[in-house]
């Protein structure tokens, strides 16, 4: 009878413990892992918090959250490549810098003929201050990341694609003085519709794609931050101009 007793009483001793353990979620991030070694910067009256990823002084400052969100696990808001603007409808006959909202008569930011207005390129690859919503919105330090912005983030730094209170993203960290920051995976809005959010994450970059992908398009591509759960992140990759993006503003020191 004491034996019996004893071992209701283990068993039930066990069954508490398993009971009470919460099973640890590998994906999981700490809030308290994100943004590490952010600090205040003000522009035209405004104050934002942005990251020191390493790299001095080549690399340049990176904002905690994308345009137009409050925190890091917002997704912001989302702009076609060079408009300053967001919209309902993201399409080619909304696009701003084509002729009459045809996609083979891109009117600004061409290399090539075959798809240009006038069949006139003007060569303009990056864009101007005018187009750069980062520069329109927080001021003149202030930019969309070029290609080489996010190559050198991807080349100083350890990743994890996990999830932030349950918003999916990837955490970087600076292997050059453990500061962090934190992308969600925010998706792509196409037409009218929110498409992939919390399983891809496409940034702009300011460039257009620099590789031709079809002679008669070859205009209508810019270059992209890919993070796609849970591959490497890389920014070779593309979206055509008129889809809407999130966009992660960097900062002159």
């Amino acid at each position: 009878m004491k034996k019996t007793i004893t071992w209701a009483l283990a068993t039930m001793a066990l069954l508490t413990v398993l009971t009470g353990c919460k099973e640890e979620d590998e994906d999981e991030i700490s809030s308290g892992d994100v943004n590490k070694g952010a600090f205040l910067v003000s522009d035209n009256g405004k104050d934002y918090y942005v990251v020191d990823m390493g790299g001095y002084p080549l690399t340049k400052l990176w904002a905690t959250c994308n345009i137009g969100a409050t925190n890091c696990k917002e997704y912001g808001e989302y702009f076609a490549w060079g408009e300053t603007e967001t919209k309902n409808d993201y399409d080619w006959p909304t696009y701003a810098h084509c002729n009459n909202g045809n996609r083979l008569k891109i009117n600004k930011y061409s290399s090539v003929a075959t798809n240009t207005y006038n069949n006139t390129p003007d060569n303009k690859t990056s864009l101007e201050d005018i187009d750069d919503v980062a520069k329109q919105r927080y001021g003149s330090k202030w930019s969309i990341p070029t290609r080489e912005d996010f190559q050198q983030l991807i080349n100083r730094c350890d990743w994890k694609c996990g999830h932030v209170d349950g918003v999916w993203g990837y955490l970087f960290t600076s292997r050059e003085n453990g500061n962090t920051i934190f992308f969600p995976l925010a998706g792509v809005r196409d037409l009218e519709s929110l498409l992939h959010s919390g399983a891809y994450g496409f940034y702009w970059s300011k460039e257009l794609h620099n590789r031709l992908v079809d002679e008669n398009t070859s205009n209508n591509n810019a270059s992209t931050l890919e993070l796609k759960k849970p591959t490497n992140p890389v920014c070779s990759t593309y979206e055509e101009r008129y889809i809407g993006l999130p966009i992660r503003p960097v900062r002159k020191r």
